[in-house]
């Protein structure tokens, strides 16, 4: 796995965890750790071999297992400890331009919205007009995320 991958998947897993009610205070933590990450020179690989994610700032024990956990199987146990509060198809939501996780967070717990199949029928049924937060260029940028599809 190279920097960036591991990046994107620690950023995943942030936008996993606001989405299903994790304090979002705690769960940046690991956007910070991806932009270290992603800008250091050393590969990731190295350090999972010589055990030494713990030099990464901001890493402690329980994080390092949980990004050796990531590297080793692509989840953390982090994450399917909050797959109770929302299924990782949650994050289909989060590739649409302009849609965050706290956006996506409120389709899914208010409308349970939780992946584009989902996301289309409500669309379909006018449904996203009435989301606060949801306004017309949000509207737009999913109906063309969804046509692509």
């Amino acid at each position: 796995m190279t920097n960036s991958e591991l990046a994107d998947k620690l950023r995943d897993l942030r936008d996993f965890l606001i989405i299903a009610g994790y304090e979002e205070s705690h769960a940046t933590r690991y956007t910070q750790i991806a932009r270290y990450i992603e800008k250091m020179a050393e590969p990731v690989e190295d350090l999972r071999r010589d055990h030494r994610f713990t030099d990464i700032p901001g890493v402690g024990k329980l994080v390092a297992q949980y990004i050796r956990e990531i590297m080793e199987s692509g989840v953390s146990s982090k994450q399917k400890e909050w797959e109770e509060f929302a299924p990782i198809s949650v994050l289909e939501l989060v590739r649409i331009p302009g849609l965050g996780p706290k956006t996506a967070r409120k389709l899914y717990q208010e409308y349970g919205i939780e992946n584009l199949e989902k996301l289309r029928q409500a669309d379909e049924a006018d449904v996203l007009q009435e989301v606060q937060g949801v306004g017309p260029k949000l509207i737009e940028a999913i109906r063309t995320h969804l046509a692509e599809r």
